[in-house]
């Protein structure tokens, strides 16, 4: 029988097998590790939005909450009852926690349990307003904001043809044919302005002049006076001309009533205890106001009552980091079913 020799595989062969199950081995490995890592990647990337969106979901809720705070301050603020208790001498001064609020646009904290609401409350009878401004103290606004000459005259003359009924163009104004003229026309209102932001839509105003514009000298910037534009001195919910000098701004006291700025600070800090009764009230607290009287007392209101306020309130994490805001408009009838109305209502102010 015949014999057959076996056969004997190079070494090498087995050799190269194994090389190559290891290499697939390790593809396997690294495919499977990237997997894991975009998995982790992934469920990190979910749990960090999901926290995110319940940090917002908490601050908005403590912004709502400030408005809420903030709306019984002004409802008091309306009451007969609360302001005559108010008035009632005390024995020592009042906390500063326990004092009315004053609607100037200074800012109030509210504490949450690891946040903090932040407000700013405006009564807009500090402000002109816009539907029935006149063309005298429109010249004297713009002057006083910096606009000259002609720049000056478009913009006055633009917003008398803007609001008023006629299509007859004033010497710098502007009616339809040059609103429909533009790159994206529109038309002349014609009509009663229904926000101050249409002011935006007027020939002649810039963002800088609506909003302000910020300093660029060294000596402005360390003032630290923020910019001041139409939106700080014009409403449409103010009473007239005349201004309440309970809650005008710093930028309405400067450019509205044409007064000092040491003056205007001192007519802050004087009122942040008590608000101005009348005239001699005012002139006994603030007797540096005396020689300029002449020139602004027809435009000075005492608690004129007007019952708009503009709130702008923000929630924050004592953590720090980015915020959630509401603006508000609201009317306060503390007469009323639940002592207010909501006028305008915007979220997300960051």
């Amino acid at each position: 029988m015949k014999k057959f020799s076996s056969v004997k595989i190079p070494q090498s062969i087995g050799s190269d097998r194994k090389g190559v199950a290891l290499v697939m081995v390790l593809w396997v490995i690294t495919i499977l590790s990237v997997v894991v890592l975009e998995f982790c990647f992934a469920m990190r990337t979910e749990v960090n939005i999901t926290r995110n969106y319940q940090e917002d979901i908490r601050l908005y809720a403590v912004a709502r909450g400030t408005v809420e705070r903030t709306l019984a301050e002004l409802i008091f603020k309306h009451d007969a009852r609360v302001q005559q208790l108010r008035r009632t001498p005390l024995e020592g001064e009042v906390p500063p926690e326990n004092r009315e609020w004053v609607t100037d646009g200074r800012e109030y904290r509210v504490s949450f349990e690891g946040a903090e609401g932040i407000v700013r409350v405006t009564g807009e009878s500090g402000k002109v307003n816009l539907n029935n401004v006149s063309d005298s103290m429109l010249r004297r606004i713009m002057a006083a904001l910096g606009l000259e000459g002609e720049a000056r005259d478009i913009v006055v003359d633009s917003i008398q043809d803007w609001r008023d009924p006629d299509d007859f163009v004033r010497v710098n104004g502007a009616e339809n044919e040059y609103y429909q003229s533009l790159k994206e026309p529109y038309d002349c209102k014609n009509g009663n302005f229904d926000s101050v932001e249409e002011l935006m839509l007027v020939r002649g105003i810039t963002p800088d002049l609506f909003y302000g514009k910020k300093p660029k000298s060294q000596e402005a910037e360390e003032s630290q006076e923020e910019p001041v534009g139409l939106k700080d001195i014009f409403s449409i919910y103010a009473a007239g001309e005349q201004v309440d000098i309970n809650s005008a701004s710093l930028p309405v006291l400067r450019v509205v009533l044409g007064l000092p700025v040491e003056v205007s600070r001192q007519i802050i800090l004087a009122r942040e205890e008590k608000a101005f009764e009348n005239l001699p009230d005012l002139v006994r607290r603030v007797p540096e106001i005396v020689p300029l009287l002449s020139g602004v007392q027809r435009l000075i209101l005492f608690r004129a009552g007007t019952p708009y306020y503009t709130i702008e309130a923000r929630g924050k994490s004592k953590e720090g980091g980015a915020g959630r805001g509401i603006r508000a408009v609201v009317k306060v009838d503390s007469q009323g079913k639940n002592g207010y109305m909501i006028v305008q209502w915007m979220d997300s102010m960051r």
